[in-house]
């Protein structure tokens, strides 16, 4: 036992620790792959803002018909129909969000299978659609058609920089979810 100050227990130099208890480690890894996947709600979240930004911009103008100056002035292609449905790639962050205080291993799976058909099957589908203009445009720079950023900077390079950073959020988030899931299962009883 420790003593504030006092003196040390006779027959005792401090070393005597390794018989105490210790945390088991299925604790000690759920709150590290929560801090983990906490972190890449973050920079998910920073991803999602842009999206958000581009695909609810065009909305409101072209849907809505409301006045943005600064949007029209960015000069951007038309969204694609992955991009709405990876701008709901937040709903996973919220399930496992809602599992963490409980460890509720159900929301933790509703945000894994999520986190693939919100997340990583949009992008694959855009990586399959981005393809052709990727083509076009490193075959023949010069003249190639590809949709531009402010008419200089050419969309789908910007959107393979997206698609190598979404795909490493999403993989890592199902890869800790994964792990989590293993940290919450009961353990197994060995006969």
């Amino acid at each position: 036992m420790s003593s504030k100050g006092g003196p040390r227990a006779v027959g005792t130099d401090g070393n005597d620790f390794k018989h105490r208890q210790r945390v088991a480690s299925h604790y000690t890894w759920s709150v590290q792959y929560k801090s983990y996947l906490k972190y890449l709600f973050f920079f998910h979240v920073t991803v999602l803002v842009f999206m958000w930004t581009k695909v609810g911009g065009e909305f409101l103008v072209k849907t809505i018909g409301v006045e943005w100056p600064a949007f029209t002035r960015l000069d951007l292609p038309t969204a694609y129909p992955w991009e709405y449905v990876w701008s709901l790639s937040f709903l996973p962050m919220i399930c496992a969000l809602l599992s963490f205080p409980k460890n509720k291993i159900q929301l933790l799976k509703y945000h894994y299978y999520g986190q693939f058909v919100l997340g990583i099957v949009p992008c694959a589908i855009g990586i399959g659609s981005q393809l052709p203009e990727l083509f076009d445009y490193v075959s023949d720079p010069e003249n190639s058609q590809t949709p531009t950023f402010k008419g200089t900077f050419p969309m789908v390079i910007i959107w393979y920089i997206f698609f190598l950073i979404a795909f490493q959020i999403h993989a890592f988030a199902m890869y800790f979810s994964f792990n989590l899931m293993a940290a919450w299962q009961p353990p197994k009883k060995t006969e």
